[in-house]
């Protein structure tokens, strides 16, 4: 039996992915399934943006473009990471309508050599690192790459991308100078090589390079991340996180809460409950000590003490009606009150990805069309 459930409200997903497509109409959008969907399950999550429009995905690696077209997922595909290690070339050979990132020389001779072996054409995006320093080919290497793919049967090069550092750090302009970096390099593509993209969600919450024709929303069309530079499109958070209260009791003061005894009680005694949720199932151990709070009956209780592997426990003294029993919701909305993954996300010091790939690993995760 499930005590806890994370619910994916795919409906939300559609309306999101619409209203990004109708802010920015000349690109096409190809949203970011990678990881799970981060967390919002890969699947359910194609298949519903493919409802709502979507004519193109990306995902990273190609055992998740597999996974894809394995569930009659047709859109077609980005596979960004590209193919990792040899022993994946077989797996992309089956992929039709699927381009495949491509960052290093060595990838591209063994695509072209399996290719004339099974009479796969691959279709490859260049890869460009113009300041991530991840995967890529430096600008000043894209003529001589341009070049050996054109010399090579069995490739056809339709794109390129880059990915921006740091389009999410207001302060930052690094994100104008890969722009440049980017525009320099992309003049050595064929004309033909028309999949050119560099916008990720910050990209496009900055208005990075929107001349281009393609971009990649990934945190976005999830409903998160939007609020620093554009708080008008108001998107809709995708993911919910519920348990319910399983004990209520009142602790004396001067007793210790949870592993360690971090937390004591002082003052009068507290009313404490228990909720049947722990770092074990994606919800942060660091997220006692920090006190986050989670909604009850409308409001908000802090957690205290360090959360455990499979529970934690709830300051009640601002609910003192609540029962066993009764919904806690520690990633949503609740009357009036909200707990989103911003909050949590700035609790942690992270990214917003972190807590939502984690509490995505929740074993009851429900999909509710709307």
């Amino acid at each position: 039996m499930y005590y806890s459930k994370v619910e994916i409200h795919l409906g939300r997903l559609k309306r999101n992915f619409r209203k990004l497509a109708e802010c920015f109409p000349r690109q096409t959008l190809a949203p970011v399934i990678k990881t799970d969907a981060y967390g919002h399950g890969i699947l359910p999550c194609a298949h519903a943006l493919e409802a709502a429009g979507a004519t193109h995905l990306c995902v990273y690696g190609i055992d998740e473009a597999a996974q894809l077209r394995s569930d009659d997922v047709r859109a077609r595909i980005f596979a960004l990471g590209g193919v990792l290690f040899p022993e994946e070339i077989p797996m992309a050979g089956q992929l039709e309508n699927t381009a495949i990132s491509v960052w290093r020389r060595e990838t591209i001779l063994a695509l072209s050599e399996y290719g004339v072996k099974s009479g796969k054409v691959f279709e490859v995006h260049l890869k460009i690192d113009t300041g991530m320093s991840r995967l890529g080919f430096f600008p000043a290497e894209v003529p001589e790459v341009v070049a050996l793919i054109a010399s090579l049967p069995n490739l056809k090069l339709c794109g390129a991308f880059t990915h921006l550092a740091s389009a999410d750090v207001p302060e930052s302009e690094h994100c104008f100078v890969q722009y440049e970096r980017f525009k320099q390099a992309i003049a050595a593509l064929p004309a033909d090589a028309t999949e050119i993209h560099i916008d990720a969600s910050p990209g496009l919450m900055r208005g990075v390079g929107l001349e281009f024709p393609y971009a990649r929303p990934g945190i976005i069309t999830y409903g998160y991340g939007h609020s620093q530079f554009h708080p008008e499109l108001a998107l809709e958070p995708v993911m919910e996180y519920k348990s319910r209260l399983v004990s209520v009791k009142t602790v004396p003061a001067d007793e210790t809460v949870s592993y360690g005894g971090c937390y004591r009680i002082t003052g009068a005694p507290m009313r404490l409950g228990v909720v049947p949720v722990g770092y074990g199932y994606g919800y942060d151990r660091r997220l006692g000590e920090l006190s986050a709070p989670v909604l009850i009956r409308g409001r908000r209780a802090p957690i205290r003490g360090r959360v455990c592997m499979g529970m934690f426990m709830v300051d009640l003294t601002e609910v003192p009606e609540a029962q066993v029993g009764d919904e806690v919701v520690l990633l949503g909305h609740q009357g009036d009150e909200c707990v989103d993954v911003e909050e949590l996300a700035a609790l942690l010091q992270t990214t917003q990805h972190e807590p939502l790939c984690n509490i995505g690993k929740e074993p009851n995760r429900l999909f509710y069309s709307d």
